[in-house]
């Protein structure tokens, strides 16, 4: 037997085991093969499919891009890298490897039928129906089309439309991946939270092992007030993959809810073993902490979620407020910039800011935030409030009257307004008062 004899035999073993879904060893095989030959596409072809199924896209792109530099026109391995390069999120490429077989191929219907999930991310789902159409002009019945489409549908809330399309796939292929999921959610979306569940449950013996079903089953039930179900699907979450960090965050997330803290921060310091980088943990155990009125470990672990530059509004809000809760000005400042570049018409982001800068003794820039706070809510006392405040504390109690006097003039009965304009006005009599006085002595002099 010759070398190449013994790459075909390696190649067809390769098969075996890949029907076997021993992927690992089928890899092995594969990699033998091309160790000899490394001028058959369709092995490197093979290797892509095998790592597909590992879930390593990265490195079956490379095998896609080592076998169309073999045969630059295999559609199908054009297909599979641009699948590829849409689930690591390169979605330019995507799209640019789903025209490029449209150019050599017009008929070929996956590359219709691809590019409606990859303008649904982008959110250019006027694209996605346009190619939705035009993917049936060459397979009227298509279940992965239906699926897509769906997808398009659901992200713009038309969640009974998404619902129809994702049914329709399910009469052209019953065992179709991920469709009773996405059909809970649907339902979620529409408050019908039992009927969710039951199309949870369906997808979970459709796929026993999955931990994002459970994961999501756990908040529904959370949300249906079923507490201690929820965290017998965390538990087993972690069962399931114990070297994942989701789970424990959702299972410590469940025990701040049911109030038990010390074990809340077991969980989430288990999360951060697997993935000191994870998003939202460091938040959480510094709100626990602070909750325990544990003051060190709780400003540290702000700081670190700080400096992972969390993009999230809602984290950034709550981070910015224990920031401020645990007397840490500074920081709250830096995440409160970043949440109002984030979301500029953010009127609560602008008013926080402007407060975390007076804290820190910036008033003229808490000034123009009260000021941009108002600019978005014109009919909002808080604003109104603190510039009078600022004002007064740099000594201009005119400019602070006058605040105060918009704000009267929305609420006449604001007893913390007259309040703070009764005391203005002892400040500013004292103030002309003090300088009466001294213009009269320096006179005397």
């Amino acid at each position: 037997m010759n070398d190449w004899d013994d790459a075909e035999r390696r190649v067809e073993r390769a098969q075996e085991l890949f029907e076997q879904r021993r992927w690992s060893e089928a890899l092995e095989e594969l990699r033998a093969a091309i160790d000899i030959n490394p001028y058959n596409g369709g092995w490197f072809f093979n290797i892509g499919l095998t790592l597909d199924e590992m879930e390593r896209y990265d490195e079956a792109i490379d095998a896609y891009r080592k076998a169309l530099e073999i045969d630059e026109n295999d559609l199908q391995a054009m297909n599979h890298l641009g699948v590829d390069l849409h689930r690591v999120g390169n979605f330019d490429e995507a799209l640019g490897i789903f025209e490029r077989i449209e150019r050599i191929d017009n008929s070929f219907e996956p590359a219709y039928c691809n590019r409606i999930i990859t303008y649904s991310e982008l959110g250019d789902h006027e694209r996605a129906e346009e190619m939705f159409y035009l993917a049936r002009l060459y397979k009227e019945h298509c279940p992965h089309c239906y699926y897509n489409i769906g997808c398009s549908l659901a992200d713009r809330g038309q969640f009974d439309k998404a619902i129809y399309c994702w049914q329709k796939t399910l009469d052209l292929d019953e065992n179709h991946p991920d469709v009773q999921v996405r059909i809970a959610e649907a339902l979620w979306g529409k408050g019908e939270l039992e009927a969710a569940r039951q199309h949870y449950l369906i997808g979970l013996r459709q796929d026993p092992g999955s931990t994002d079903i459970l994961l999501d089953l756990g908040e529904l039930l959370v949300e249906l007030g079923r507490a201690e179900e929820a965290g017998e699907k965390f538990r087993r979450a972690i069962e399931l993959s114990p070297e994942q960090p989701a789970p424990y965050v959702y299972f410590g997330q469940w025990l701040t809810r049911e109030e038990r803290d010390d074990e809340a921060i077991n969980a989430f310091n288990k999360a951060l073993q697997l993935d000191p980088t994870y998003p939202g943990v460091h938040l959480r155990l510094g709100e626990l902490h602070h909750r325990k009125g544990e003051a060190e470990p709780a400003r540290r672990h702000l700081r670190a979620e700080l400096l992972l530059r969390p993009q999230d509004p809602v984290v950034l809000m709550d981070l910015s407020n224990l920031l401020l809760d645990t007397h840490q000005p500074r920081a709250a400042v830096a995440c409160l910039k970043r949440l109002v570049q984030v979301e500029p018409n953010n009127a609560s982001a602008w008013q926080n800011l402007a407060v975390a800068q007076f804290l820190t003794g910036r008033y003229e820039d808490g000034i123009e935030s009260c000021q941009e706070c108002l600019r978005l809510e014109p009919a909002s006392p808080e604003p109104l409030y603190n510039l009078a405040l600022a004002c007064e504390h740099l000594g201009r109690f005119d400019e602070a009257l006058s605040w105060v006097k918009r704000g009267l003039e929305r609420d006449p009965r604001d007893v913390w307004l007259q309040q703070l304009e009764l005391r203005i006005r002892v400040l500013r009599w004292r103030g002309r008062f003090v300088r009466a006085v001294r213009a009269m002595l320096f006179r005397k002099n």
